[in-house]
């Protein structure tokens, strides 16, 4: 599912990562598609006022996680009307169902997902034979994608990641997997049947969330790594099957979207770029914008993550572009851009070009000023003035940045933030020796 930026809700504080430190590491990663031209997009320069020795912690915002993928999320609920079925398979899925479909306290989500996995059998079985149950109809890949999300919340990424793949292989075939300029071609085509494009959507969604779920494995991997010397190389591997998916779904995204904005330029006698204007209005009608922007989101934190700046930075500057920062005055959309600014910040702070990080923390914090009671602004508030921070000490002004450190610390404390707030009182400490 998308790292979706919500605004506020009930549980928005409770998902907030501020504070959270990001590893630095190095390595290169391999298998991202589509790496020249997310380079290409880049126009800022390095300016750097800063050691190139210097190495600060910065504060990553985490917006509230949403619902929006393509589909998927719906179909992964509701996966087709319950005559479809045989009446063993309904048995088994109102079974899974009452296991399920229950508040999370009471759920037993190990007899939900034994449950699935049984109607699914019988599905697959059933459909050697009749095609009403084909392996890739879709009343039996909702209930494979229904088998991931119960994994997921499980917590069993191993059983999530196998059944994502096992989606991606029913929704597109060995072909389609390894190569998305194939889904690309089908999407350019005027002719092509409304529910097939459905679910080549439905694929983007479930190739973004096995992204996102072999992320998750590497990053636990890294954890176990103190203790696990061989959970290091497992966590590598996760995170090149991670890049690999997330190039993936960028390619899919990035050559539909400049085919598309190509062929307006020419009905308009305009001369083609290789460079999309990346303004809402351009975008083909079935790509939502908030879609598209969550998608650069979630790939830009991965590779900021792994300290690919050059990679996050161009696809977060997209993104704000396609939010036209927050320019409509709308709440959602102005918080939603200063958490990409807060990103922004956190780019230029890493990668040493403070003045790019000046700008960015200066923007964004005059838009999460305009709505402090929503959580999305509040926690780019925090970020914003950390980063500023961060530029003021090292330009030598230091009592500038000390009044910005107590500011960051305090607020977070007074959201309950602790882990953010250590961070901004550490920095007062360190300028204060």
């Amino acid at each position: 599912m998308f790292r979706y930026f919500a605004a506020t809700t009930a549980r928005a504080s409770n998902v907030s990562r501020l504070g959270q430190r990001v590893v630095q590491s190095r390595r290169v990663l391999t298998g991202t598609a589509c790496i020249g031209q997310i380079r290409k997009m880049s126009t800022q320069q390095n300016n750097s006022l800063s050691d190139s020795n210097v190495r600060y912690t910065i504060m990553a915002v985490a917006a509230a996680a949403g619902l929006s993928l393509f589909g998927l999320a719906g179909y992964a609920m509701f996966f087709g009307p319950g005559s479809m079925y045989p009446k063993p398979v309904r048995n088994l899925l109102r079974e899974a169902g009452m296991a399920y479909m229950r508040p999370p306290e009471k759920q037993d989500l190990p007899k939900a997902l034994e449950c699935y996995r049984q109607a699914l059998a019988q599905l697959d079985a059933l459909g050697t034979s009749d095609s009403q149950h084909a392996r890739d109809m879709p009343h039996v890949t909702g209930l494979v994608a229904r088998v991931a999300t119960v994994c997921t919340e499980m917590g069993d990424l191993d059983g999530a990641i196998e059944a994502y793949t096992d989606l991606l292989e029913r929704l597109l075939g060995t072909d389609g997997m390894r190569d998305a300029t194939t889904q690309v071609r089908r999407l350019l085509d005027d002719s092509l049947d409304k529910n097939e494009r459905q679910g080549i959507l439905r694929a983007l969604g479930c190739a973004n969330k096995l992204a996102e779920t072999y992320e998750a494995r590497g990053q636990r991997s890294k954890r176990r790594s103190a203790v696990l010397p061989h959970a290091r190389a497992a966590s590598t591997a996760d995170a090149d099957k991670a890049a690999q998916w997330y190039g993936w779904c960028l390619q899919l995204v990035m050559l539909t979207y400049q085919n598309h904005f190509n062929h307006q330029q020419l009905a308009d006698n305009k001369q083609p770029t290789n460079t999309p204007s990346f303004d809402p209005d351009t975008l083909p009608s079935y790509f939502p914008v908030d879609i598209v922007t969550s998608l650069m989101y979630n790939a830009a934190t991965f590779y900021s993550g792994n300290a690919q700046i050059e990679l996050a930075e161009p696809l977060l500057q997209r993104a704000l572009d396609l939010m036209r920062r927050g320019a409509d005055g709308e709440e959602t959309n102005v918080c939603r851009s200063s958490i990409l600014m807060s990103h922004l910040a956190n780019t230029g702070v890493m990668s040493g070009n403070l003045p790019a990080a000046e700008r960015w923390s200066i923007d964004g914090l005059a838009l999460a000023k305009r709505f402090p009671h929503n959580a999305d602004c509040l926690n780019s508030f925090i970020a914003l003035t950390y980063d500023l921070g961060i530029v003021y000490e090292a330009a030598g002004s230091l009592e500038s940045a000390r009044v910005q450190y107590r500011q960051a610390a305090e607020i977070a404390a007074s959201t309950g933030d602790d882990d953010a707030a250590k961070l901004a009182t550490d920095a007062m400490t360190r300028i204060s020796k």
